[in-house]
């Protein structure tokens, strides 16, 4: 090597010192994830967002930093923030997958990996990460009624495993010939190193580090599910090949087109996450190079896999009575594992051409000075880790149970390491997913999706700062967590693009699929009926880009029976409009204002009672009057849905309570009136009927 050339070689190496020791490549992921960890598990959900964000300050985000921050806000049932952090992970990627089919040599010439660590490459997400990525979006985008981009996702799996697997096979061809470029031999066998660690019964049983059964069961699910059986078999075909013999996929490409739920029925499919992914930790182990003038001993950083916690799985799920057995479809730390085996021939070759650069720099700097030769020999120990970098808050294990239930809510139990977990969840409409965390301390259980099309979008009505704010926090023992719904407070309404999604998903390249759905403009349906799942849109609505949000005059009715006529802004009801549910016989016309009822209007209930006069928030508020069945009536204030303020409450015969009111109740303030008939007291009862 010319002079020239070894001054260059070192002095790069000792330039890179001050910048690697700060918050750089050589940047401790270990521990930072590992404390976000830590406040999931405790149920900190706004505390775990707020560390994410200040652990990333700076303008210039990474990929993990959307991973993760998606992660937290799908724990806390916010799809729409989760879904829009990770579709900026997203975005990391395609230009990974644009960068591959294009410039190929751009990735396989990273050339700051060979000369000063792993760690220093862009990191575009593990293999696995990838795809599972593509799985959390799918099924976020179910969560949130938006069929389009979920089918679009799903097509963008299936791409995505291809490209994964050619760059795989590309990589290790373009390593092989580096090195022999270089000419700094091989490594036989690494003294020191785990390997039976990557060689166990679950690792070896998959096929690749980067597929997941549980990917394609659930397209084959929610192909089933929306009435297209011809595309539900492949998905639980390809779900089998990844996962041999297990009952829950094999049950279902059984009874595809074949088994479907009763009228007044839904498909549930509980979706039990558990446990965190893997940490990646850094080995080094000392490797003898042979030089000219003898042998120099140069640590090389190794990454080795090791276990998160261990979390429960339950066995089976108690619901309605009934004992529903759980099966894991996928474990990411096999697949952690498989593909670190998968990938350690192509991390031995990086690092073959790092010690060879790495012992030219020691060798010249020794020649040149002692003192030189000791700060090489410094940087080359200081910069040498292996890449740690990985997406801890992903489950350890996905697993899933099924069954057919009656619309309603129900209360579910299961196992967890700290006992016996209750919650209750609603069932609506032809199906209905119900995704459930289990972190070793808290439990997430999910908002389930309800009925496609009339579910409440929760998370349009909270406010979510950067910092976490607006997020839940969940109650990290056992008690159960209810879910309510009331039939006063009905549903935003939303809807994706329909054909020209569609047509994209066709026509767009593979990874560029999600970046064109957001921003393809939906055509305008004026005086139009659209179906869009169990939805159907009939008037002059228009939807808006990206959203899909509709806007409009005209009916919206549902295939459970339910109706709304009126107008929209923004998927949300606004202005005059009546909601008339079937299947609880409730009515409402009147105000609406952000998807509320909101000023004036008038409220019946299936038991015959009414309401009629000023609503706030979905309440009674203000001057109204309550009719029950029995000819009761109460006319006068109320506040946040109770009497409260000045009202009275009067009998079928023109007799009457007239006073104050506070919370529900009459106080000492109120007198009973009677109309010119003998004096006597209503009876009790007659007085505890009066009720909203």
């Amino acid at each position: 090597m010319k002079p020239l050339r070894q001054s260059t070689l070192l002095l790069l190496l000792l330039a890179v010192l001050p910048a690697l020791s700060s918050a750089g490549p050589m940047r401790q992921y270990n521990s930072e994830l590992g404390a976000t960890v830590t406040l999931v598990k405790s149920g900190a959900l706004k505390q775990a967002v707020a560390l994410v964000e200040k652990n990333n300050e700076g303008a210039d985000k990474d990929i993990l930093y959307f991973f993760e921050k998606g992660e937290l806000f799908s724990l806390g049932s916010n799809y729409t923030t989760s879904r829009d952090s990770w579709l900026k992970s997203d975005e990391v990627i395609q230009a990974w997958e644009n960068d591959f089919r294009t410039n190929s040599g751009k990735l396989f010439g990273d050339i700051g990996s060979y000369l000063i660590s792993d760690k220093t490459r862009r990191y575009d997400g593990q293999d696995y990460e990838k795809v599972l990525l593509s799985t959390r979006l799918t099924l976020n985008h179910i969560m949130l009624g938006n069929f389009d981009l979920a089918r679009i996702e799903m097509k963008k799996t299936y791409e995505r495993e291809k490209l994964i697997e050619a760059f795989r096979e590309q990589e290790y061809d373009a390593l092989k010939t580096e090195n022999e470029k270089q000419g700094t031999g091989q490594i036989t066998k690494l003294d020191g190193y785990p390997m039976e660690e990557l060689d166990t019964p679950e690792v070896r049983e998959l096929k690749n580090g980067f597929q997941n059964a549980f990917a394609h069961y659930l397209a084959g699910y929610f192909f089933e599910v929306t009435d297209e059986p011809s595309l539900a078999e492949p998905g639980y075909r390809n779900a089998l090949l990844l996962a041999p013999g297990k009952a829950s996929i094999q049950s279902a490409l059984e009874g595809v087109g074949k088994v479907r739920p009763a009228p007044g029925e839904a498909d549930v499919l509980f979706v039990i996450e558990s446990g965190f992914a893997p940490v990646i930790d850094s080995l080094n182990i000392p490797i003898p190079i042979p030089r000219k003038n003898g042998v120099i001993i140069t640590p090389l950083s190794f990454p080795v896999i090791k276990s998160s916690s261990q979390v429960l799985v339950p066995p089976s799920l108690v619901v309605a009575g009934r004992e529903l057995p759980v099966e894991t479809l996928t474990n990411t730390d096999a697949m952690a594992r498989r593909l670190l085996k998968d990938q350690m021939p192509g991390i031995i070759l990086r690092s073959v051409i790092r010690a060879g650069f790495k012992s030219v720099v020691q060798d010249q700097a020794n020649k040149a000075h002692w003192l030189a030769g000791l700060l090489a020999n410094v940087v080359a120990v200081t910069t040498e880790q292996a890449d740690d970098r990985n997406w801890r808050t992903l489950p350890e294990r996905i697993s899933v149970a099924r069954a057919n239930l009656p619309h309603g809510k129900h209360l579910i139990e299961f196992q967890t390491n700290a006992g016996s977990y209750r919650a209750e969840v609603e069932v609506a409409s032809r199906f209905t997913i119900v995704p459930i965390r289990i972190t070793g301390g808290a439990v997430y259980v999910g908002q389930p999706n309800l009925a496609q099309g009339s579910a409440p979008d929760f998370v349009a009505e909270k406010t979510i700062q950067p910092n976490g704010a607006g997020l839940p926090e969940p109650v990290p023992t056992p008690p159960a967590a209810a879910v309510a719904t009331t039939p006063s407070a009905p549903a935003p309404i939303t809807l994706t693009s329909l054909t020209s999604l569609a047509a994209q998903a066709e026509t767009s390249p593979p990874g560029e699929s999600a970046r064109a759905a957001s921003a393809a403009q939906p055509l305008a349906v004026s005086g139009k009926r659209v179906k869009a799942g169990d939805t159907t849109y009939i008037g002059d609505f228009r939807f808006a880009p990206p959203s899909g949000l509709p806007s409009g005059q005209g009916a919206i009715e549902w295939d459970n029976g339910d109706r709304f006529e009126g107008r929209l802004e923004n998927g949300l009801r606004h202005g005059i409009g009546t909601f008339t549910s079937k299947t609880s016989g409730f009515r409402y016309e009147g105000d609406w204002l952000a998807n509320k009822q909101n000023g004036k209007g008038k409220t019946t209930f299936d038991v015959g009672d009414a309401y009629e006069g000023e609503m706030k928030d979905g309440e009674f508020h203000g001057q109204g009057t309550y009719t029950s069945k029995n000819g009761i009536r109460y006319e006068g204030s109320w506040k946040n849905g109770v009497k409260e303020g000045k009202g009275k409450i009067v009998f079928p015969d023109g007799d009457f309570w007239e006073g104050d009111f506070s919370n529900g109740e009459r106080t000492d303030q109120s007198k009973m009136i009677f109309t010119g008939k003998p004096v006597a007291k209503p009876e009790p009862e007659a007085v505890s009927a009066v009720k909203p």
